[in-house]
């Protein structure tokens, strides 16, 4: 009897083992490890200059570009500001860069280019560059944009359109690779008369000595470990770019791949990256808890987190945070028992863990891994290759002592099926208590109480093979400035996957916009997306993508809505429908709906951008919320991109608005705000786009 006691311990021993491992979700897709193929080709890394810019410089531009000699410059936070009338000439002596702008006249809905051709306007920027020396010899003309506006007449379904002004732009090359980035480019945008009424130059010169050189990855690697089918790639081309923000001194090459999907109902979405291409920055990749993008484990079980990097120079710094947790290590590898238990309302939802690894020169790359924090179901977490033998072991067993004993046994036996049949339950449900849940509930006091109120959803490394890596930094930059400057109550901010596409769908379509997106005044998503969709991660809830026709946007309390996405506002989807037949629907009260006509570079400086110009900053007054958009993306976009901006309106003739008109409408708190354009109130639907 006592080698049978032994024998029950062992099989006991056997299903124990079997338990109590973090699980990876039946549909979690596995990681490719970071095989790049590196070529024979070595990139050379260039070094730009730091200009020396001060108040004298400022006012020798204010005076030789616009005739202006007796206004002082000012300089606040490295900037300097000549300022005469409403015009405004700002000088960043932190990159050299130059901002002009009327702002009686840019971007003016009521006034137009007639007589003065695009051809008369190169003509013009040219020699107006040349004569004061901002003509750099690698610089180029690349095209001739304009802002432009369709009114659509709701009950005649008539359209008018007209060109506000024209923008001349010129890009740079270094070699034979073009330049892309905040760093390299030039616009002259020329109003009726010839008149230059913005101007926007970026460009530093190029130290003649290379800097240093980086081994070149081969493209298909590229497509190869980002697992990105050939097929769907547009274009793609290799430029030299630099890193946004502060030091941002080196221009280094990558790639730039523009590619198609499709979503869930064969509508188009496009996507566009910037994938590293040498060895010149980090590649990080998370390898622990275990190698897929998402897991599972149960409050207070024990995860250690771990990363592999190659490429940059060492050494290295890491910081691992999560979404709702913060910081949660600064080594390489960790362990961590104490994971908070996330609900959105009722619903737990994915920490979104990242390590972010800095190398020894100040280069940065970043991975996630989706981390859910529940009661796994019953046999979650079991291994069913050991349960599979543990059975069996069990069966053999049985067999022999049968033989051997006969009916003395049975009670043994009994016991040991009992023991067997019963541990996963009990397995199952004796994982710790829950003590760390963290419930976020919907904005409260909503619905046009005079409480400004700002709300923002991003997606951004969980786009696996194509990860929009600016996107957290970019959305909450304008979710805080607007909460810091601006006074507004922080309601929400969603990233990665606990971001849904539900938070956006109409109620009336089974979705929950009337507790979220509409319950807020001003509202921020960045993401991928195309004409008819946005693309969403939070595969576990909801649908992976938001389909327009699903928007009834402004029943709520939402005036403002930001998309950060490639191609919301095209003027046609793949199937002919234009945007006043596509967005139509979805203004119901709504003021605006800033976002993209085109593809849109993933910027990390956009909602910032965006929040500075809506409330004003130094000596600068706060824009109406259209100019602040289109300037924001005139400085963050490449001449090739196109911003837009749509909305109803009151006005019977909405190129000459009245004042109760969204065309007029500022942030709260920062000036004129007009009434809700709600259906059968309105009269026009506009739609107007601007040149990057």
């Amino acid at each position: 009897m006592r080698r049978d006691a032994i024998l029950l311990i062992m099989i006991l021993l056997l299903v124990v083992s079997a338990t109590d491992e973090a699980a990876a979700p039946s549909n979690a897709v596995t990681r490719e490890p970071l095989d790049f193929v590196l070529s024979q080709t070595e990139m050379p890394i260039y070094e730009m200059t730091i200009p020396d810019v001060n108040a004298s410089y400022a006012q020798s531009l204010a005076s030789s570009l616009f005739g202006i000699s007796d206004v002082l410059a000012e300089e606040v936070e490295g900037i300097y500001v000549v300022n005469w009338g409403n015009n405004f000439l700002e000088v960043d002596s932190t990159d050299g860069s130059i901002w002009f702008s009327n702002n009686d006249k840019l971007w003016n809905l009521s006034l137009s280019v007639e007589e003065i051709t695009p051809g008369e306007c190169r003509v013009l920027a040219d020699e107006w560059l040349s004569e004061n020396g901002l003509f750099p010899a690698n610089a180029f003309h690349t095209n001739i944009g304009n802002t432009s506006a369709i009114a659509y007449n709701i009950d005649s379904g008539e359209s008018v359109s007209k060109i506000l002004q024209y923008h001349v732009n010129y890009e740079f090359t270094i070699g034979e690779f073009p330049i892309t980035g905040e760093s390299a480019q030039i616009s002259v945008m020329i109003g009726e008369g010839g008149e230059k009424i913005g101007f926007d130059w970026k460009w530093r010169d190029v130290k003649p000595d290379v800097h240093t050189t980086a081994t070149l990855i081969e493209y298909e690697s590229i497509l190869d470990v980002y697992q990105i089918p050939a097929s769907s790639v547009l274009e793609h081309r290799l430029v030299y770019t630099t890193v946004e923000g502060d030091g941002n001194n080196f221009l280094f090459p990558v790639y730039e791949i523009s590619r198609v999907e499709t979503d869930d109902e064969g509508n188009d979405v496009y996507y566009e990256g910037e994938y590293d291409g040498t060895d010149y920055k980090p590649q990080v990749e998370i390898v622990s808890p275990i190698p897929t993008h998402s897991i599972t484990a149960s409050p207070g079980q024990s995860l250690t987190f771990d990363c592999e990097v190659e490429y940059g120079t060492p050494p290295y710094t890491y910081e691992w945070h999560s979404d709702f947790d913060d910081v949660l290590s600064t080594a390489s590898t960790f362990s961590i028992s104490t994971l908070s238990e996330p609900l959105k309302i009722d619903v737990v939802v994915p920490h979104a863990v990242t390590v972010v690894v800095c190398d020894s020169e100040g280069r940065r790359d970043s991975d996630v891994i989706a981390v859910t924090i529940d009661y796994p179901p019953i046999n979650t977490g079991f291994n069913p290759v050991l349960l599979a033998a543990a059975a069996a072991f069990v069966i053999a067993i049985s067999f022999v002592l049968v033989k051997r004993k006969g009916s003395r046994v049975l009670p043994l036996l009994i016991m040991l099926f009992s023991a067997f049949m019963l541990f996963p339950v009990i397995s199952a449900s004796s994982g710790m208590p829950s003590t760390n849940k963290m419930t976020y509930s919907p904005p409260t006091g909503a619905f046009d109480d005079n409480v400004r109120e700002i709300g923002v959803e991003w997606i951004g490394l969980s786009h696996l093979n194509s990860p929009l890596y600016n996107n957290e930094e970019n959305t909450e930059g304008f979710y805080n400035w607007m909460a810091t400057i601006g006074g507004f109550s922080q309601e929400f901010n969603w990233g990665e996957f606990s971001a849904w596409e539900e938070d956006f769908k109409a109620a009336s379509f089974g979705g929950t916009d009337n507790q979220w997106i509409d319950a807020v005044d001003i509202a921020y998503l960045h993401s991928h997306g195309g004409p008819t969709s946005i693309s969403f991660t939070a595969y576990q809830h909801d649908q992976h993508f938001l389909n327009f026709t699903e928007l009834r946007l402004g029943d709520g309390d939402l005036d403002t809505l930001a998309i950060d996405a490639c191609k919301p506002l095209a003027w046609e989807d793949k199937y002919g429908n234009n945007v006043f037949e596509r967005w139509g629907p979805a203004l119901q009260g709504i003021h605006q709906v800033c976002s993209f006509a085109t593809s849109s570079k993933n910027s990390a400086k956009t909602g910032t951008g965006f929040g500075m110009y809506l409330t004003g900053y130094f000596t600068n007054p706060s824009l109406t919320i259209v100019n602040a958009w289109f300037r924001t993306c005139l400085e963050t976009e490449s001449s090739d991109k196109v911003s837009a901006v749509f909305y109803a309106t009151k006005s019977t003739n909405p190129f000459q608005p009245q004042l109760d008109d969204p065309i007029n409408d500022h942030a709260y708190g920062f000036g004129y705000v007009c009434s809700d354009p709600t259906p059968g109130t309105v009269h026009h639907l506009v739609y107007i786009t601007s040149s990057c």
